[in-house]
C-alpha cells in the first residue's frame, strides 16, 4: 500500500509540473464553462422564466406576482400588452401569466377568480409553472376568505350598527390575513415529491447545463496525460525496472489507478469551487451527495484511463483515441446539451453510459437538493462500469510491450 501511494504521488508531481497539462484540466473547462453558460443563458439558476402581464394592479394581484418573485422555481418578467405578447412569440418564456381585470376584487369577495396561462408549445417546464400559479393563487384566495370568514364569525356575536359593523368585519380580516399566511407557510403534513427521469420538468440551463458537462468533458480529456505517461513508461523500460524491485504487479496497477484518481477529483474540487463561487452553481446543496458524485466520476475516468493506457500502444494512438471517446461520450451523455431536448431514443442511449447518470445526479444537486439517496442509482451504475474497466484493463495489461 505505502509503495502504491508514493507510485501514485510520483504520477501526480510530474502532472502537476506539466504546463500544457494545467491549461487541459483548469483554464480550457472554466473558459468553456463561462462560454456555454452565457449562450445558454446564465440567468437565475433553476428557475424558469414566466412572462406576467398584470392588467388588474389591485392588492390581490400584487400579492401574487410578489409571491411568485419569492418562488424557488420562477424567474418573473413583468410584461403588458404588446411586449407581453411579443414575448411569447418569441418563445423567451416557458409560460405567461395574465392577471385580468377584476382579479383583486373577485378574490376579496370570496367571487371566482380567472387567471390565464399561456404555455409555450414544446418549451419544458411549462407545466411545473402552470401547477406553481394554480398553488399560490389557490392559497391566496384561502386566506382571503379564511380571514373575512374569521372576523365574520367574530362580530356575527356583537350587536352594532350596520354601516359600521361592515368596517370592523373589514380591519379584522385584515388583521387575521398575516396570521393565517403564517399558519400556511408553516403546514402540519408535508409532501415531498420525487422527480422521474434527469428532467423534472425543467431543463438545466445557463451554468447548471455548462458546468457539470464540461467538468466530465474535461476530465475524460485530461485522462490523455497520465495515459501517455504510462504508454512512455511501458515503452522506455521504466515499468519493466519499477518491476525488479520490491514493487509487486497488483501494488503498480493500484498507484496507477490512485494517481488518475486524485488527479481526476482534485480537478473536479478545483472546478467545483470556481464555479460555486463565481458561476452560482449552488453544488453545496446536498454536500454529501456531491462527495458521492466526485468519487463516482473519479472511479470511471482513472479506471477508463488504465484501461485505454493498457489497449493502445503508441502516444498517437493513445490521444487520438482519448480525444474521440471523450468528446463521444460527452456529447451522449447531455455534457453540451441536455438530454431532455432529444428524443427517447437518445436518451436511452445516453443513459446507457455512466456519465450520463453521472450529470443527472449532478444537476440534482444544484437545482432540486438531491441527497446520498436520490444519488446512489448513479454511483452503482458508475461502480460497475469502473469495476468493467479496470477488469478488463487488467487483463490486457501486458509489462513487456
Amino acid at each position: 500500500m505505502k509503495l502504491a501511494a508514493l507510485l501514485a504521488g510520483k504520477d501526480l508531481r510530474e502532472t502537476a509540473r506539466d504546463r500544457l497539462s494545467l491549461i487541459f484540466t483548469v483554464l480550457m473547462p472554466l473558459a468553456f464553462t463561462a462560454f456555454f453558460g452565457l449562450l445558454f443563458g446564465g440567468g437565475d439558476v433553476g428557475r424558469l422564466p414566466l412572462a406576467v402581464w398584470d392588467a388588474d394592479g389591485g392588492a390581490a394581484a400584487t400579492r401574487l406576482v410578489a409571491e411568485l418573485r419569492e418562488s424557488p422555481i420562477v424567474h418573473v418578467d413583468v410584461k403588458e400588452g404588446d411586449a407581453f405578447e411579443q414575448w411569447m412569440a418569441d418563445e423567451r418564456a416557458a409560460a405567461g401569466l395574465v392577471i385580468p381585470r377584476g382579479y383583486s376584487d373577485a378574490v376579496a369577495s370570496g367571487e371566482r377568480a380567472d387567471l390565464t396561462i399561456v404555455a409555450t408549445q414544446g418549451v419544458s417546464g411549462a407545466s411545473t409553472l402552470a401547477s406553481e400559479v394554480r398553488s399560490l393563487a389557490a392559497r391566496q384566495a384561502t386566506v382571503e376568505v379564511a380571514a373575512k370568514a374569521a372576523a365574520e364569525a367574530v362580530w356575527s356575536t356583537r350587536s352594532m350598527p350596520a354601516g359600521a359593523q361592515e368596517g370592523v368585519i373589514a380591519d379584522a380580516a385584515a388583521a387575521a390575513r398575516p396570521v393565517i399566511e403564517r399558519a400556511l407557510a408553516r403546514p402540519t403534513v408535508s409532501t415531498r415529491v420525487v422527480a422521474a427521469g434527469a428532467a423534472a420538468g425543467q431543463t438545466p440551463s445557463g451554468f447548471v447545463l455548462s458546468s457539470p458537462g464540461m467538468m466530465v468533458n474535461f476530465i475524460l480529456f485530461s485522462l490523455m496525460t497520465a495515459g501517455i505517461a504510462l504508454i512512455v513508461e511501458r515503452q522506455n523500460g521504466t515499468l519493466q525496472r519499477l518491476m525488479t524491485t520490491r514493487l509487486r504487479r497488483s501494488q503498480l496497477i493500484g498507484g496507477k489507478v490512485a494517481g488518475m484518481f486524485l488527479l481526476t477529483f482534485a480537478q473536479q474540487a478545483l472546478l467545483i469551487g470556481v464555479a460555486q463561487l463565481f458561476f452560482g452553481v449552488d453544488y453545496l446543496r446536498g454536500p454529501a451527495a456531491l462527495l458521492v458524485m466526485m468519487v463516482s466520476l473519479s472511479l470511471v475516468a482513472s479506471t477508463l484511463g488504465l484501461l485505454l493506457a493498457a489497449l493502445l500502444k503508441s502516444e498517437q494512438a493513445l490521444i487520438a483515441t482519448t480525444v474521440l471517446v471523450s468528446m463521444a461520450v460527452a456529447a451522449l451523455s447531455g455534457a453540451w446539451f441536455p438530454l431532455e431536448i432529444t428524443g427517447e431514443a437518445f436518451r436511452s442511449v445516453g443513459h446507457v453510459l455512466p456519465t450520463a447518470w453521472i450529470l443527472d445526479g449532478l444537476r440534482g444537486i444544484v437545482v432540486r437538493g438531491f441527497g446520498v439517496a436520490d444519488v446512489l442509482p448513479a454511483f452503482w451504475v458508475s461502480l460497475a462500469w469502473a469495476m468493467g474497466f479496470f477488469v478488463v484493463a487488467v487483463w490486457r495489461f501486458r509489462l513487456s510491450e
